[in-house]
């Protein structure tokens, strides 16, 4: 409880602005879809459930012209995840930087090095989870960092003591996009406050996104039943990848894009309600 409230304050007290000082790379380069797939043998394998489980060769989401670790989490050093997560988020991270210029991705913790548990969350054990911090921008637009996640209201304002920040809804349903359509890691889970669903959503409408990328949203944005709302920031979770099954376990539901046959051989109807032992706690 005194972390969170000391975080709280942190997000008030050490702001920081979008560093202009460093150019993101070349707007060609960003274009290009990435690979981080690790020759065999050196791959990384996520075991058991997401909140327990091992990570065996988990690959470091590295700081970058796009990418960088929240303050608050900088020096426990836990982002680790599978090759699969990593990638995911350097490719919507990129695609970002790509579109809509001028603005890094705020990375939280994924896991450590081996996996396991870790002080602060029920799941984040076995490389398959990661927190992400919103977009946001002052009043003007100006893209903006704060030390800590910030929490946003409906209206896509912070909320006390970050009432000068505002929820970008642009990058943020970028990102999105980009998490729900990558073809080597699929999403079971985007943690967030329906508030914040509802916004992104309307994004997704007014910028004429495909039919189908939005129902996917609707069915992955969801706020857990229990536990942490998530006003301040996403809580992605990716299914196992194929090469690991019988080691990694993955529990419903089993959307319509889950890679190979889901257990049980039926997919799951896409208004399945978030379980409720799914939230991070």
């Amino acid at each position: 409880m005194l972390a969170a409230v000391a975080g709280v304050l942190l997000v008030a007290l050490v702001p920081q602005r979008s560093a202009r000082a460093t150019p993101l790379p070349a707007r060609a380069a960003l274009s290009t879809e990435i690979s981080l797939r690790p020759p065999p043998g050196m791959r990384s394998r996520s075991l058991g459930f997401a909140w327990e489980g091992k990570l065996l060769r988990g690959m470091p989401v590295r700081a970058s012209d796009y990418v960088r670790h929240v303050g608050e989490y900088s020096e426990r050093g836990r982002f680790f995840g599978t090759w699969e997560l990593v990638q995911l988020l350097e490719r919507a991270a990129r695609r970002v930087a790509f579109r809509l210029p001028g603005a890094k991705l705020s990375v939280g913790e994924l896991a450590q090095a081996g996996g396991g548990q870790i002080g602060g969350h029920r799941s984040h054990q076995s490389g398959r989870d990661v927190d992400l911090g919103f977009y946001t921008t002052l009043a003007d637009g100006t893209p903006y960092y704060t030390y800590a996640f910030a929490e946003f209201d409906a209206r896509g304002r912070g909320l006390p003591p970050n009432q000068y920040l505002r929820f970008d809804d642009a990058r943020n349903w970028e990102l999105i996009a980009k998490l729900l359509s990558d073809g080597d890691a699929r999403v079971q889970y985007v943690f967030v406050a329906s508030t914040l669903k509802q916004r992104l959503l309307a994004e997704a409408v007014r910028r004429g996104a495909p039919r189908t990328l939005i129902v996917r949203a609707k069915a992955v944005l969801v706020q857990p039943a229990q536990g942490h709302p998530h006003r301040n920031h996403f809580h992605l979770r990716i299914y196992c990848a194929p090469a690991d099954r019988g080691l990694c376990r993955d529990r419903g539901p089993f959307w319509p894009w889950y890679p190979g046959a889901p257990p049980g051989g039926l997919f799951s109807p896409l208004d399945t309600p978030v379980a409720d032992d799914a939230w991070e706690g």
